[in-house]
């Protein structure tokens, strides 16, 4: 038996993978609904996104999801802009269109021009990716757009995140090639095992009908009966023989293998009685609080949205113009706090609400009515995540989780079909994103 604590994307992924293939699982979640952070709430005629907004099309998700055709809704156009100036810059897609952006100044412009030049440079030991990314190319390009876009992401702060960690096992994974000729990044040809491309970049972004809950509710349909909402696990005890006593809900049970999809504080938690360094070592790990404003708006620029420059006088960071990813053409997500403004945090919800509504206007001159606040987090993939090299695991458990390994609805569905190969095939496991290669794109 296979017991898996969370039922948010990472655990639901995985129930189906071990189902497929007809291993003994069950699925156990501390609240009334499946799906974790990815959720949809319905208001006032619309659909808003409290967690991604958007995926791309695999084989991973394709495989899962029934009639991929009804899955498909993409924007008009998937460019994405970058606030400057009290106005919108689209992002430069190639040279011609990064030596003519009004956003960049004369020097700016040549310097991106050269970063060919500076892409052989290797990249010293413990350099941020702020460093990295300023090195390559130049500190105007850095602070209008790749920084913003990098770390925006996650809320972070590129200076905080280590490049050896992030950034290029990202680029990597990617396979990119430079930062130019396709700003800010050019995939190169990746090939699955069929030999077909798979570069994640090339695929079509898709939002499901009725929102991005409905991926991680078909996953939890496909679990015949094993996934046990409103119950906790509230205690994991080694046994002498070998495997594990459970509690959850009050009632005991056994499992040779524990599965852990919970946040830090919680997997932290359960280890703690008979795993305490890496119980330590979770704790350690440092949260950006991110809050999303729901913004009703009678119409939206286009494109996907937009992130703020370093140094514009915002409090926001980005948006996403969730409106031109499904018929409604209105609504757009609003992001605020993260590394820059961990003030935020506390503030009340209509404070920011109305902060939100402000800045957007400002910002693409179109009015947003405030319907909703959604409070969430990130991880910082700053040099905390230094705690997570020596992280060592009990024989058995398992960490399945966005910030251990590769976030992002693709990263898990294929983290978690991999540790179902693994527990099919019997061999040992080895925890998936806790070395010092982990990247918070890699996915």
């Amino acid at each position: 038996m296979i017991t898996i604590a969370g039922a948010g994307l990472s655990g639901l992924a995985l129930g189906a993978e071990l189902d497929r293939v007809s291993l003994e699982f069950r699925v156990f979640e501390a609240g009334s609904r499946a799906g974790g952070v990815v959720r949809t709430i319905h208001r006032d005629g619309l659909r808003f996104e409290c967690g991604p907004q958007r995926v791309r099309v695999t084989p991973e998700l394709t495989r899962f999801l029934p009639d991929p055709q009804r899955w498909h809704r993409t924007a008009p156009s998937e460019s994405v802009s970058i606030a400057k100036g009290g106005r919108l810059h689209p992002l430069p897609r190639t040279l011609t269109e990064a030596a003519t952006t009004r956003a960049l100044s004369l020097s700016g412009r040549l310097r991106a021009a050269v970063e060919p030049l500076f892409a052989w440079l290797p990249e010293p030991e413990g350099m941020t990716a702020g460093a990295f990314l300023r090195r390559r190319v130049g500190d105007e390009v850095y602070r209008t757009f790749v920084g913003p876009l990098f770390g925006g992401i996650y809320g972070s702060d590129p200076d905080q995140m280590e490049a050896g960690r992030t950034l290029i096992p990202a680029l990597e994974a990617l396979g990119v090639r430079s930062l130019t000729g396709r700003l800010p990044l050019r995939p190169g040809p990746r090939k699955d095992e069929a030999g077909k491309d798979s570069s994640l970049l090339e695929q079509p972004i898709i939002v499901p009908a009725g929102g991005m809950e409905e991926i991680p509710l078909t996953l939890a349909g496909r679990l015949n009966g094993q996934l046990t909402l409103e119950t906790p696990v509230e205690a994991i005890e080694p046994l002498g023989s070998g495997g594990f006593r459970i509690e959850a809900g009050g009632v005991r049970s056994e499992a040779s293998e524990v599965v852990l999809t919970l946040r830090p504080e919680a997997v932290a938690a359960l280890l703690h009685s008979f795993a305490p360094e890496a119980a330590a070592a979770l704790r350690s790990l440092r949260m950006n609080p991110i809050m999303v404003a729901h913004l009703d708006t009678p119409e939206l620029p286009d494109g996907l949205g937009f992130q703020v420059a370093f140094g514009e006088p915002f409090r926001i960071r980005g948006a996403t113009f969730s409106g031109n990813l499904d018929p409604t053409g209105r609504g757009a997500a609003v992001y605020l706090g993260g590394m820059a403004d961990p003030e935020a945090a506390t503030a009340p919800d209509q404070e920011l609400m109305e902060v939100a509504a402000r800045e957007f206007e400002a910002i693409t001159g179109v009015p947003g009515r405030p319907v909703n606040l959604h409070r969430t987090w990130m991880p910082a993939w700053d040099r905390s995540w230094r705690a997570l090299d020596d992280l060592e695991l009990p024989r058995g458990v398992h960490i399945l989780t966005g910030y251990t390994g590769r976030p992002g609805i693709i990263g898990r569905v294929r983290e978690a079909a991999r540790l179902a190969r693994f527990f099919q095939r019997g061999g040992s496991y080895e925890q998936i994103g806790s070395g010092p290669r982990t990247s918070p794109l890699s996915a």
